[in-house]
């Protein structure tokens, strides 16, 4: 299955290879915990990729494009690039000079931030494109930390996560001007994953250093706030949206992942019916959100139109 991109900031990525089929179903989210009801309209979503190849969708814009991973070739031959499609169109793209590639977020005017290794040099670098024109994003004072960007609004704020001096920060760039994003007590690190227009950040952060039962939160202006779906083992944060709605996933107590929704202090329930697991990665202000959810056979990919949800 899909899961939510929190791996460690060291080497390279390990990442599951979904392979996509349509699908075309209506649904209702439930409530759960003291969570509210809703319910949204789901149906296939086909990215129309190269033969031979797969994708994993990370982020999906206001304007309907769609950024993620490609993953093409196999065994010694196998790497990851990034793709956008917009209005019907697919294209993929490499950073200059990259083994691979890891786009995670497209802001309105198609900005794209992500993250990229090379072979022979440990650790990822962030990086942002836009109109073709890469650019790679340092952090202040770590110019050779472990870097990934995650998130960008509409005003080039990027959010993300660095390794500095062995320990795993969260980090806001604002203007140049970074600031570091650090749960208190969060010794297994802090992991924005989001940004909005009004500077709002999402993430998940690990109060142990094994990394287990994530725990959810929200940031402005220094003030963290927690966001952990009621009674769930575990809670990620993966979007929020320019209208304040936040997207992600959380863990009950049996271990099976639940999509969730969180609007005006209310939390809901949005799984897909019939399958195991569902994970939401990310919403637009449409209130179009993007998922997966796990059958016994396959993992599949599917847009939601939750408007009755926020």
């Amino acid at each position: 299955m899909r899961k939510v991109f929190l791996m460690s900031l060291y080497g390279k990525t390990a990442i599951t290879v979904l392979t996509l089929f349509t699908i075309l179903a209506v649904a209702a989210a439930y409530s759960q915990d003291g969570s509210s009801t809703g319910k949204c309209g789901f149906q296939n979503q086909t990215i129309l990729a190269p033969a031979g190849t797969t994708t994993s969708p990370m982020d999906l814009n206001d304007n309907g494009a769609i950024v993620g991973f490609l993953f093409s070739g196999s065994g010694a031959t196998f790497h990851t690039t990034g793709f956008l499609f917009s209005g019907g169109k697919f294209t993929h793209f490499r950073f200059p000079g990259s083994a691979d590639t890891f786009p995670h977020s497209i802001n309105t005017h198609g900005t794209i931030v992500g993250s990229f290794d090379q072979t022979g040099v440990s650790g990822q670098h962030a990086f942002m494109v836009q109109a073709g024109v890469f650019h790679r994003v340092n952090i202040p004072g770590f110019p050779s930390a472990t870097t990934i960007a995650m998130g960008i609004n509409d005003f080039g704020d990027i959010t993300g996560s660095f390794n500095g001096n062995g320990s795993d920060f969260g980090f806001l760039l604002h203007n140049g001007k970074l600031t570091t994003i650090s749960f208190p007590g969060a010794a297994g690190g802090t992991f924005p994953q989001s940004i909005n227009n009004q500077g709002v950040i999402v993430g998940t952060y690990f109060l142990n250093e094994q990394r287990s039962g994530a725990h959810g939160f929200m940031w402005k202006d220094g003030v963290f706030t927690n966001l952990n779906f009621p009674g769930s083992a575990g809670t990620e944060p993966e979007k929020i949206s320019n209208n304040g709605d936040v997207v992600g996933t959380y863990v009950d107590s049996a271990q099976f992942e639940h999509g969730f929704a969180f609007d005006a202090g209310r939390f809901s329930t949005i799984d897909f019916p019939g399958g195991q697991d569902t994970q939401i990665f990310t919403v637009n202000k449409f209130d179009n959100v993007l998922g997966f959810f796990q059958t016994s056979k396959e993992d599949r990919l599917f847009k939601g139109f939750c408007s009755s949800v926020f």
